[in-house]
């Protein structure tokens, strides 16, 4: 399957974009070069689904709009006070 790349880096790129086509539809073949020639493993839709990581910088809808009501009363008040200064 392999083949020599002797015109460009076109003809390679375009070779790779076939053989994700066709890994994605199902093709073993075409999985099992992706894996040697590229070191790239195609996950399909049920796998991905599957899959559990944590992400450190997600916030939760319920605690960012915690967070920004606190800001929010924070640069309230302070604008308050710098007013109050200036007033006297």
């Amino acid at each position: 399957m392999r083949e020599q790349w002797s015109i460009s880096q076109e003809e390679e790129d375009l070779y790779r974009r076939r053989l994700f086509a066709r890994a994605s539809k199902g093709d073993v073949k075409a999985k099992e070069e992706l894996q040697e020639t590229y070191g790239v493993r195609l996950w399909l839709a049920h796998e991905r689904s599957q899959l559990v990581y944590e992400n450190p910088n997600f916030t939760s809808k319920g605690r960012r709009s915690r967070i920004q009501k606190r800001t929010a009363s924070i640069s309230e008040s302070a604008s308050t006070k710098n007013k109050s200064c200036v007033e006297e």
